[in-house]
């Protein structure tokens, strides 16, 4: 096998070799899971940004992909171009810091070329591998990461929602678009939306229709909408660490019986929707609680087994969304910045954050 490896942004004819890399390298966890974007890798990629896709090759494979994106983001109530940098994936075989280094030089040459305000990124907790490389062990060219707060994603069984009347809205996609703007100032990293958003490719896969809308006193109050992505993103279950496939067996006959989603099989396709755009007017809680009821009546309707929803443990609608069951997912947020960024961070006001996990 040889040791030379070339670095290049991808291209269509990379396709294949960066969708075999992440069937392959699945996420740790007690629950591992692998993130496939088939049947073409590049289809989900607007709904994160402008997109670049750094691949790494070697005798003619795939053996390593980095993508970074950058959108306009509220920042300290204002707009701005903001980076995410995800989906660090390498070949077991070449494993090593030395090929983490090398590719975070050459992002650091793609940065340069249009430096955004600054960068954020989550690390799933529990993979200690990655939180080493990146965070604790880091040197020579690779950008700071700072641990800003906790992202934490609540999986919600749809099975048995409630069936509730279907919301009606008179309102137009100006009017939604202009309530996600006003209200979503008031968190850091709320991506900023126009009209063009729901037609460019930026929300792939949602129809502006399936907007939840609740009304009060004449006005908008609430917005969320259910968003499927499995026609281009899927989340397979891997495998289970040895306790969780000991007790899986136990665990899915108790759950049959009290009609409870169950583990499902090593290979298996989850089948979720995203609760996404989400903004309650003044963080009111009963609003929040309005739109995850319809929320899951719509996932239950479209035969999807959970709703998931991301809220930073920053955000005061988290209670409100935990006082439904759930699963919880817990990731830490970073910051991450070259020398030229380090003001980024600090510069961050006090006001909560809001990651949109659809486009991650």
């Amino acid at each position: 096998m040889s040791d030379e490896v070339a670095f290049s942004l991808a291209t269509s004819a990379d396709d294949a070799g960066i969708r075999r890399l992440l069937s392959s390298n699945p996420i740790p966890g007690k629950i591992r899971i692998r993130y496939e974007r088939e049947p073409d890798y590049f289809a989900g990629c607007a709904t994160m940004g402008a997109t670049q896709v750094l691949v790494a090759h070697a005798d003619e494979r795939v053996i390593g992909v980095g993508c970074g994106s950058v959108r306009p983001m509220y920042i300290n109530g204002k707009r701005g171009e903001v980076g995410y940098l995800g989906q660090l994936r390498v070949d077991p075989n070449f494993r090593g810091r030395w090929l983490v280094l090398r590719g975070f030089r050459k992002l650091h040459e793609l940065h340069r070329q249009a430096p955004p305000r600054g960068y954020v990124t989550t690390i799933i907790e529990g993979n200690e591998e990655a939180e080493g490389v990146l965070v604790r062990l880091a040197r020579g060219p690779m950008p700071r990461y700072r641990k800003l707060d906790r992202l934490i994603t609540l999986a919600l069984p749809a099975a048995r929602a409630p069936r509730v009347e279907r919301l009606t809205t008179r309102y137009s996609l100006a009017d939604i678009v202009a309530f996600l703007n006003r209200e979503g100032r008031r968190k850091n990293f709320f991506p900023v939306y126009d009209e063009r958003s729901f037609s460019d490719g930026t929300t792939r896969g949602f129809d502006p229709k399936d907007f939840i809308v609740i009304e009060r006193d004449g006005v908008i109050a609430g917005v969320a909408g259910l968003w499927d992505q499995s026609a281009y993103k899927q989340s397979i279950v891997d495998a289970y660490d040895p306790l969780t496939r000991a007790a899986r067996p136990i665990y899915n006959t108790a759950a049959r019986v009290l009609r409870r989603p169950t583990l499902p099989k090593p290979g298996t396709a989850l089948r979720f929707g995203y609760g996404s755009f989400f903004c309650a007017i003044n963080d009111d809680p009963d609003i929040a609680r309005a739109l995850i009821t319809q929320l899951l009546a719509a996932a239950r309707a479209r035969q999807l087994d959970h709703l998931l929803l991301g809220f930073t443990e920053s955000d005061p609608l988290l209670a409100a969304a935990r006082t439904f069951r759930h699963v919880a997912y817990p990731a830490g947020i970073f910051t991450v910045a070259w020398d030229d960024g380090n003001d980024f961070h600090d510069g961050l006001d006090a006001r909560p954050r809001y990651l949109e996990i659809a486009s991650l």
